[in-house]
């Protein structure tokens, strides 16, 4: 459907003498009317902040006197994308349980420069995703399909 989310990753992994290739495709369908999508080019900068904030996109036909639905904190974000693109060599670090980011925390997901990350979320809300760039500020672009509980 036009409204999907298709993520594909191909993985080159083990010494060049045993070297092996996977790809995976993940496919991810707006369930219902309640389901709607997300896109920023998002600064995160060296304090830990949630991830995830502002207003849903547009993307079916609305009036042009309607104002862009909030996506608050309650919100479940079911798909998330980030791709690094900071020009600076900067990583952030992602944590989904609410917590605060660091880079020393174990539980916590490193996205380098010009990496990108996906991931299917089962039950994780807006509040519970906090990044933290490695210094100064990172740009990243942020793209998440999330159920619009309220």
């Amino acid at each position: 459907m036009a409204d999907d989310a298709t993520a594909t990753i191909q993985a080159t992994i083990l010494p060049d003498e045993i070297a092996k290739t996977i790809s995976a495709t993940t496919t991810v369908t707006p369930a219902d009317t309640g389901d709607k999508w997300y896109y920023k080019l998002t600064s995160v900068s060296n304090s830990s902040t949630d991830l995830i904030a502002g207003h849903f996109l547009d993307y079916t036909a609305i009036d042009d006197d309607t104002a862009p639905t909030a996506i608050t904190t309650s919100d479940k974000v079911k798909f998330l994308y980030i791709k690094n693109v900071d020009g600076n060599s900067r990583s952030i670090y992602v944590t989904f349980d609410a917590g605060t980011a660091t880079s020393s925390l174990a539980q916590a997901v490193t996205i380098g420069p010009n990496e990108a990350f996906t991931a299917r979320l089962p039950n994780c809300t807006v509040a519970g995703i906090h990044a933290i760039s490695s210094a100064s500020t990172a740009e990243v672009i942020v793209a998440a399909l999330i159920d619009d509980v309220a």
